[in-house]
C-alpha cells in the first residue's frame, strides 16, 4: 500500500460522500467533520470532528488545509497503524 504525501481538500454540503477517493479530504462545515481515507493506503475511513469542543482544529488558507493535532489510526493495532499530520495539504508522517 503506497503512502500518500499530499491531500486535496473538497468542501461538501452533506455528511459523508458515498464514493470516497484516496488523497482527498472531504470537509463538511455544516456537520463539522473532516473525512478522508487513511493516508497509508489501507482505505480505512478516517472521520475527524472539527467542532469547537474537540481537540482537532481545521484551518484553511488559500485553498490549503491544516488539521491539528495529529491523525492516529489504530485499525486494531498498537502502536498506531498510521500516524501523521496534515499541513497545507501535505501529509507529514511521524
Amino acid at each position: 500500500m503506497p503512502k500518500i504525501f499530499e491531500i486535496k481538500p473538497i468542501f461538501i454540503e452533506g455528511y459523508m460522500p458515498e464514493n470516497m477517493e484516496e488523497g482527498i479530504i472531504y470537509i463538511s462545515w455544516r456537520f463539522k467533520l473532516a473525512i478522508h481515507l487513511c493516508a497509508c493506503g489501507c482505505k480505512q475511513k478516517t472521520v475527524t470532528p472539527i467542532q469547537e469542543n474537540t481537540d482537532w482544529k481545521l484551518t484553511e488558507n488559500d485553498g490549503k488545509v491544516t488539521l491539528r493535532p495529529s491523525i492516529g489510526n489504530f485499525k486494531g493495532e498498537s502502536p498506531y497503524h498510521a500516524y501523521y499530520f496534515i499541513t497545507d495539504n501535505r501529509v507529514e508522517w511521524l
